[in-house]
């Protein structure tokens, strides 16, 4: 799984227009995307790149979520211990 998340990841960079092209056609590939994304990454599996690239999103959106909980957390201590210092 590694080697085709990564080689998916990959192709995503490295033409990031056929991608979405081809993960908002839900199923309905154009020829010619299909043919850019061999063209651009021969070593990704272009039935599963939808799959691979919506795993990322997920991971991503959830790892971004951890840093936002845990930035407001320190930011609520540091309001909190602020008060305590110097009281209103």
């Amino acid at each position: 799984m590694g080697s085709k998340f990564g080689s998916a990841i990959k192709c995503f960079i490295r033409c990031p227009a056929c991608t979405i092209r081809l993960i908002r056609g839900l199923g309905s590939c154009d020829p010619e995307t299909l043919e850019l994304i061999k063209e651009n990454c021969p070593e990704v599996e272009v039935e599963s790149l939808g799959y691979y690239f919506g795993l990322f999103m997920g991971v991503l959106f959830v790892v971004l979520c951890v840093m936002a909980y845990l930035f407001f957390y320190a930011l609520k201590a540091v309001i909190l211990y602020r008060e305590m210092l110097f009281p209103p």
